[in-house]
């Protein structure tokens, strides 16, 4: 452990015996000047659960407040997180503590997508139960996600392979049978042989092998169960049948961008869901772009015998409609844009799987009465225990003769269960609704909860689960809406699909075997086989044990510490963008330097607030009012441009980057330089809270989320001289509201002074209007027309202008 630094002031016994134990300034009450690794792994400690017991003091909240539902897809329980996991439950909690500053009601649950193949297949490899190796997973995993400082409403949790939830996948599935939407028939279905079971078609790729096992599918014709998703196939297109959208397309023949239009139309020619409009191809394709008042050039031409040639379509220009078919379509496949039609028609929903680890189908089969469902008073169909799986073979529950063997509910005769268990997407398609009653033992959900927290705000997860998961999701939602369960029928406001995590790949060029870096000799200008010498193809492909690229969330947390490592991952790249992890080249070391940059300018405002005098704005000259000016300025526009990390970064610098005065030992103006910072920061009311709530919900950087940074009655608030009200406030930083933009702000006039630079030398500055402010040809026009741009810029060739998107200013870079 790291002491303190003496205390100018004297220290009781009590209090000196305290100081051995910690230095952190909320435990000690002295400032540790220096950022250490020593310091933020102390500081992480203390308030790392300090900070999710607020969380769960504000989830009991029931007051009145809007609320604002956040959900991250939930996991499948293989025991160890990975660096994506930590990278999408980083943004939730971001958002979650972002919307709770806002004054939301905030609810991020956390469950498990707990029944499936991969958990019975691993439990076959071991000779263990799979229960109980799922739940013991669970059981690591939770601690995991703990140890980053997530903020789950774990009174929430979830974990479908449980009876108390998957009792009402039973009863939905019941409510599906008895609505005509649940049936069975004989179809030719997609086989694993490796894994025993059919598969979806979803789950067959483009070569033909299941997307678990790697297997060559066969077609085997089965009787399978299958959900009527068909009959909602209209329903799912959110659109109004002819409306001319704001998306528009690019044509990859001509370059030009074309309209995007909802047909009323159920389906296209070739149950295409995407076809190319033509004005001039029908009268009804004609009257549709008049209707929406669409310009077009007529591309064919109608021949006294009836027949259309092309015209106005460069090298197509002559050719009939037929002949300019084929060779538009050839064209389209030397340039890998196209080809000839290949359609899948949408089909119902597969969900029957001959394996154990999955929810029972509560029917039962009768010779007298056929498929008859189980009564709602007997669910849960329990999972019965097997003496061993082999994963080969017939379903496993039709061993389990006990189970097997039942009455039917009907005519009260012999009758047998279904041995066929539910894919696992069934159990995740209603899990959003369970999160919001999850205790309910009467019902799947109360309306009244349902119809409070839905639809859900912001639904992120990755682009593997796009199609499939959210496809079923939405299907299930519309078919609670019909049966009067609740109220919404999409249930969800906005999907964020984050991008992935990829690691550097190292594959002999000739095997395509993959590499780890112990195999490998780095000492070359490239990199090669250690002991071949062979050259290596250099990749970034998605984090996998066996591509040799995966990263332990662990090791990095170790390395780095939890602020560091969540601040990286939202610094790294946009959600929605893949991040390359190299930590030779990337930002880590930058985010580093910026932490202790942080903690540097905070020692320097602690220790300007220490002086004898309280500060003074009404003394600072023209240069010193004009700095504060600005940086008021920036933390306003920081406020309501955006709320990403970045903008912190920027208002960071500029108040790093403002002088202080001359270096001068004298007290007088050692005062004046003290009253200066005082004027440049906390003149600016909410300052200080404005940065912990950048960092709180933009970042989650712990340092900020504790009292030995920005947290109220203590660090800055414990200074002689706060001026500031909202130090004088009660409450930590993790109570405080986000910030809103001064009034003042508000009220400046609409347009601001951008600095002009040439070639990177500051010549200037010209007045635009903060509308355009942003618009980087309105600004070099602008520029270009006042009397600074003809005077410095009208003979000089402009090879390239840059428009900072942080602060007002535009870089002309010209020729000398």
């Amino acid at each position: 452990m790291l002491l303190a630094v003496c205390s100018r002031r004297p220290l009781l016994n009590a209090h000196l015996i305290r100081l051995s134990v910690r230095g952190l300034f909320s435990e000690s009450g002295v400032w540790e000047r220096d950022y250490k690794a020593e310091t933020r792994r102390r500081v992480e400690q203390l308030w790392h659960g300090r900070i999710q017991e607020q969380w769960q003091r504000d989830a009991a909240d029931q007051s009145s407040r809007k609320k604002f539902y956040i959900l991250s897809m939930f996991p499948y329980p293989s025991g160890r997180l990975h660096m994506g996991h930590v990278r999408v439950y980083t943004i939730s909690d971001t958002i979650s503590h972002f919307q709770r500053m806002r004054g939301h009601q905030v609810l991020n649950p956390m469950g498990w997508d707990a029944f499936g193949l991969p958990a019975e297949n691993a439990a076959i490899e071991r000779g263990l139960d799979p229960e109980d190796w799922t739940k013991s997973n669970i059981e690591s995993m939770r601690k995991q996600l703990d140890s980053l400082g997530l903020c789950f409403n774990w009174d929430r949790e979830v974990t479908t392979c449980l009876p108390d939830y998957y009792k009402w996948t039973q009863y939905l599935f019941i409510k599906l049978f008895e609505a005509g939407l649940a049936y069975q028939k004989e179809a030719l279905v997609n086989w694993d042989p490796e894994d025993q079971t059919v598969l979806a078609d979803e789950q067959v790729d483009e070569s033909g092998r299941s997307w678990r096992s790697g297997a060559a599918v066969e077609q085997r014709l089965l009787k399978q169960w299958f959900i009527k998703t068909t009959n909602y196939a209209k329903r799912h297109i959110y659109v109004a049948k002819n409306s001319l959208t704001e998306v528009t397309a690019l044509n990859v023949f001509t370059g030009r961008e074309v309209p995007v239009v909802i047909s009323s139309k159920n389906e296209f020619d070739g149950h295409l869901d995407t076809v190319m409009g033509i004005p001039d191809s029908s009268e009804e394709e004609a009257e549709l772009a008049q209707s929406l008042g669409l310009s077009w050039i007529s591309v064919l031409k109608t021949e006294q015998d009836g027949t259309q040639t092309l015209i106005n379509s460069d090298e197509f220009t002559g050719q009939s409609r037929a002949e300019a078919f084929n060779s538009v379509t050839q064209k389209a496949r030397e340039r890998n844009a196209g080809g000839y039609l290949t359609s899948a028609k949408l089909r119902d929903w597969l969900i029957s799987r001959q394996r154990y680890w999955g929810t029972p189908i509560p029917i039962v089969h009768c010779s007298a009465c056929g498929p008859v469902p189980v009564p709602v008073e007997e669910l849960p169909v329990m999972l019965p225990k097997v003496p061993s799986l082999s994963g080969k073979g017939a379903s496993p529950l039709k061993m389990a003769q006990d189970w097997l063997r039942c009455q039917c509910p009907r005519c009260k005769g012999p009758a047998e269960r279904e041995t066929d268990t539910m894919d696992t997407f069934v159990d995740s398609s209603w899990y959003y609704f369970r999160y919001t009653d999850p205790q309910n033992p009467l019902r799947p959900f109360e309306r009244s909860r349902a119809d409070h927290w839905m639809p859900v705000d912001v639904y992120i997860g990755g682009k593997e689960h796009a199609v499939m998961h959210l496809y079923y999701a939405r299907f299930l939602s519309h078919f609670c809406r019909d049966q009067g369960m609740v109220s919404h029928r999409e249930p969800f406001r906005k999907l964020l699909v984050q991008g992935l995590i990829k690691g550097q790949t190292f594959r002999v060029a000739e095997t395509g075997q993959y590499l780890t870096k112990e195999d490998i000799d780095f000492s070359g200008p490239e990199p090669i086989q250690r002991d071949s010498g062979s050259r290596l193809q250099v990749t970034w492909e998605k984090m996998s044990k066996s591509k040799h690229n995966g990263l332990d969330p662990q090791e990095v947390l170790q390395q780095y510490g939890l602020d560091t490592m969540r601040l990286y991952l939202l610094y790294a790249a946009p959600p929605e963008q893949d991040i390359l992890w190299d930590v030779k080249t990337d930002a880590i070391p930058g985010v580093l330097r910026w932490q202790a940059r942080l903690w540097g300018l905070i020692t320097k405002l602690r220790a300007a607030r220490e002086g004898p005098e309280t500060p003074n704005p009404s003394v600072l000259n023209k240069r010193e009012r004009s700095e504060a000016r600005k940086i008021w300025e920036n933390k306003n526009y920081a406020i309501t441009q955006c709320k990403w990390q970045a903008r912190l970064w920027g208002l960071i610098t500029k108040l790093r980057a403002a002088r202080e005065g001359p270096e001068t030992p004298n007290p007088s103006v050692l005062n004046k330089r003290e009253r200066s910072e005082a004027r440049k920061i906390w003149e600016n009311k909410n300052y200080a809270i404005t940065q912990a709530d950048w960092m709180m919900l933009c970042v989650e950087h712990w340092l900020l989320l504790c009292d030995d940074f920005l947290k109220p009655l203590s660090g800055l608030s414990q200074v002689r001289n706060p001026l500031g009200s909202v130090l004088l406030g009660k409450g930590s930083v993790l109570q405080q509201p986000w910030p809103s933009v001064d009034p003042e702000y508000l009220q400046t006039p609409d347009t601001l002074q951008l600095s002009v630079r040439i070639n990177n030398k500051a010549c200037g500055s010209v007045s635009v209007p903060r509308e355009v402010a942003q618009d980087a040809q309105k600004v070099q026009e602008l520029v270009l027309n006042s009397p600074l741009g003809a005077r410095l810029l009208s003979e000089r060739v402009i090879k390239k202008a840059i428009l900072s998107p942080r602060t007002a200013l535009i870089n002309f870079l010209v020729d000398e």
